[in-house]
Parts: C-alpha cells; sequence; structure tokens
C-alpha cells in the first residue's frame, strides 16, 4: 500500500489531476491477480483448525471493510481485483470474499451468502461507469467496449443499453484504460478505482453515464454490485467459524461507515484519492442487504438470465437461511 501511495504522489505531482487518473490506471493493471509474487499457490488443504481466510478487493469500494479489519485486530485480508477475488473463492484460496453479483449468480450452487452485507448504491456509485463521447442514443450499431475487469458493470451497462434506452450495440472486452477502448468505441465501461479517478476527474469531451444511477431511475431498486459470500462446503463444515467471521465483517462495515472521514484519511484508503474525494465516494456507498437490496438482485438476475448470462434458476441463497 506504501508503495501504490507514493507511486500515486509521484503521478500527482507530475501531471495534476490527470496524474490521478493515469496512476489509478497504472496499478489497477499492475495489480492484477491475488498474490502476484507467486504463479499457481498450493492450496491448503481444508483443515477445521486453521483460520478462515478473509478475501477483500483493492479498491476504494472495500476501504472501509478494511479500515474496519485493521481497527479490530482482524488478521490482514488477501487482496486483489473482484476479478481475482472471485477466483480464489472458487479455489479455496480464500474462505469468505466479496464476489461480483454476476460472478455469484453464476456460480449460485456453490456460495452462500452472508446476511447484511454487499457492496452497491441506491443512487449514483461513482465507479461503475459507462463513458461515451455522445448520447446513450448515439451507441446505436456502434461499439461498446467493457473493461476486462468489469463483469456485473458490464452486463448492466448491456441490460440498461438494450431494455431501457432501445439501443443494440457491439460489445468488445478489453483492457481497462479508457483512451485505448474509445479509439475504436463509442462507449467504455470502466469499475473500480480507474472508473472513479475518471469520474471525479473528467476528461473534456466525455460524458459520464453512472450506472448505479441509471438502474435506480430505470428500476427504483438499489443496485448491488458485489455481494460477500463464502463456499457452501465451508459453511457445512465449518459452520461457527463461519457465523464468526459474518460478525467479524459486519462489524468491520459498520465501524468504517461510521468513521468514514478517519478511513478517507487512513492507508485503508489507499492514497490514491485525497481525503475529501475518497470521503465523498465512500458516502454514497451503501454496503447494506436488506429487502430492497435483495428485491434488486432477484430483478437483475431475471435480466441476466433473459440475456443467456446467468441461469433461469440463479437466485440469492443466505449462509444460515436468512435474507
Amino acid at each position: 500500500m506504501a508503495r501504490e501511495r507514493e507511486i500515486f504522489r509521484r503521478y500527482r505531482s507530475a501531471f495534476g489531476s490527470a496524474g490521478a487518473v493515469l496512476s489509478s490506471t497504472v496499478l489497477e493493471i499492475c495489480r492484477g491477480r491475488l498474490g502476484a509474487e507467486r504463479e499457481r499457490p498450493e492450496v491448503e488443504a481444508e483443515s477445521a483448525t486453521r483460520p478462515l481466510r478473509l478475501g477483500v478487493f483493492s479498491f476504494a469500494n472495500c476501504a472501509a471493510v478494511r479500515w474496519g479489519l485493521a481497527a479490530t485486530g482482524s488478521p490482514e485480508p488477501v487482496t486483489g481485483t473482484p476479478e481475482a477475488v472471485a477466483a480464489a473463492l472458487l479455489a479455496g484460496e480464500v474462505d469468505v470474499a466479496p464476489i461480483s453479483l454476476v460472478e455469484y449468480l453464476r456460480h449460485h450452487r456453490e456460495l452462500l451468502a452472508l446476511p447484511g452485507l454487499a457492496i452497491g448504491s441506491d443512487g449514483p456509485v461513482m465507479s461503475c461507469q459507462l463513458f461515451t463521447r455522445g448520447p446513450l442514443a448515439g451507441l446505436a450499431g456502434g461499439r461498446v467496449a467493457l473493461g476486462s475487469s468489469s463483469r456485473t458493470a458490464a452486463l448492466l451497462a448491456k441490460v440498461l443499453l438494450t431494455e431501457w434506452v432501445g439501443v443494440e450495440a457491439e460489445y468488445r472486452v478489453e483492457p481497462p484504460v479508457l483512451a485505448d477502448m474509445l479509439r475504436q468505441a463509442g462507449g467504455a465501461v470502466l469499475i473500480g478505482d480507474a472508473a472513479l479517478a475518471e469520474t471525479l476527474h473528467p476528461r473534456p469531451g466525455l460524458r459520464v453515464h453512472d450506472l448505479g444511477a441509471l438502474w435506480r431511475e430505470w428500476t427504483g431498486l438499489p443496485m448491488v454490485f458485489a455481494v460477500w459470500a463464502v463456499r457452501r462446503t465451508t459453511a457445512a463444515r465449518r459452520p461457527d467459524d463461519v457465523r464468526a467471521a459474518h460478525a467479524t465483517l459486519l462489524d468491520a462495515a459498520g465501524r468504517g461507515g461510521r468513521h468514514l472521514a478517519e478511513v478517507a484519511g487512513s492507508p485503508a484508503g489507499d492514497g490514491l484519492f485525497d481525503r475529501d474525494e475518497l470521503a465523498r465516494y465512500l458516502g454514497v456507498l451503501d454496503h447494506s442487504l436488506g429487502e430492497r437490496q435483495v428485491a434488486g438482485i432477484r430483478h437483475f438476475a431475471k435480466l441476466a438470465a433473459r440475456h443467456g448470462d446467468v441461469a433461469e434458476d440463479a437466485d440469492i441463497t443466505f449462509f444460515g437461511g436468512d435474507a
């Protein structure tokens, strides 16, 4: 984290506000897989004695949880991009972690969601964005680039464009570098710190369409971009440990949520954005998972199934049987 903060500081010092965008993009590409120092780690056999391993996203959307975990003295979690954390959870490299909603729905028979905890928004989210040069209707018949680190936001953009705006387009997955994505596309979907940086420091001539805000406007429901999950096998073998991990995460999210100014100025905030920028972003995130959020998940699941991206029976099932 200290190394990343220094990279950010140097880019910002050299290039001003544009450096914030550039450095966050470089860091997102370089973060890559979990445990970049190892190729294919030997997955530890399931043991009833070792502590459960927690994973979290390296993006700012998990800053409050990371801060809360550090404040309680919890062991440092494994961090990585959403794509890397999902792969680690499914492979058994971590036991409890956030996973993008689309990946959860695709693997709903293998996973259980933890009640009361998610990553989403009830309106603008700032870090899941569709960037265009013109109006959304102008994308008809053109190309939309989807950042390779995006899963849920990519599908959400396709659903919104097709079913709400009435636009048919060609979609292509590309590395999450906005300038490159827009060279041969009329629109580009970015998530995470790169999208947040582009939102906070918008490029001249580009329009920023917030996917959380568009979903709320269309459906009246919150958008859940990720849930926290555990493998069903782990939940069956170690239910008490999963309950303890769940309680720890709920406490961490609550603590972080009550101290957003401190989170924004702490190492948990990564130093990629200034204190005011990060506090503003953290304030729009919704980490709850109540009835309205579950309704949003189920509505999204039906739309995703209609588009062939998840199974028709994809649904959310909770650890302990609670919603």
